[in-house]
């Protein structure tokens, strides 16, 4: 009998998992595709890619996971606004750039870090932590487990009275992080490929 769903903070030997949660949840992702369009190859490139965020992230950010059946069936990965420069987990390899120049070449992958980078205009300027992932094994998908994670952390900004913001191209999530509170407040043009939505979501007073 499949157990409610246990959400808890991730740590580090749950990283292995949590790369392919990402992998699998992020293969038909509307910026994943515009970025990796090798159809072939993109779940591996993801898993190092993400799996590179979460490795940082898990030392200096907020990651948690959803338990289903003792696996790892959700993740949510955010960027508090207090990571300090130098810790020394930002200075390891793999690099993102590094192992999306790997694959996609020098070029274009220079060209994808400076499309997403126009994201950087539209952040709130007030302090602010930043939903970077959120996946859901495609198994698992609607049972409400994203809606969980984004909740837990989402609660941990309004303790903090800081505003979360996020980037998405897809628009059913779109749909679901305004229910949550967000609002959009510009777009990233991928090319001809997507379009990235900055959404915003102030903080909420207790209860």
């Amino acid at each position: 009998m499949t157990q409610e769903p246990t959400a808890r903070s991730a740590r580090a030997d749950d990283v292995p998992a949590i790369r392919t949660v990402m992998a699998r949840a992020f293969h038909d992702d509307a910026l994943v595709r515009w970025a990796l369009p090798d159809e072939a190859t993109r779940d591996e490139v993801c898993a190092a890619w993400f799996g590179a965020l979460v490795d940082r992230y898990v030392a200096v950010g907020q990651v948690e996971v959803v338990e289903v059946d003792g696996s790892v069936a959700a993740v949510a990965a955010w960027r508090p606004p207090d990571v300090p420069d130098d810790h020394p987990v930002l200075a390891t390899l793999p690099s993102v750039p590094g192992v999306v120049s790997a694959v996609v070449g020098p070029e274009r992958a220079a060209h994808v870090f400076a499309t997403l980078g126009r994201t950087a205009a539209l952040a709130p300027a007030e302090t602010a932590t930043y939903l970077h992932l959120l996946a859901v094994r495609p198994d698992q998908q609607g049972r409400g487990l994203g809606t969980l994670l984004a909740t837990r952390g989402l609660a941990a900004s309004d303790r903090r009275g800081i505003t979360a913001w996020l980037c998405t191209a897809e628009q059913r999530n779109v749909v679901l992080y305004e229910r949550l509170g967000f609002v959009g407040v510009g777009d990233v043009l991928l090319d001809d490929a997507a379009t990235l939505r900055v959404m915003h979501r102030a903080p909420r007073a207790a209860g």
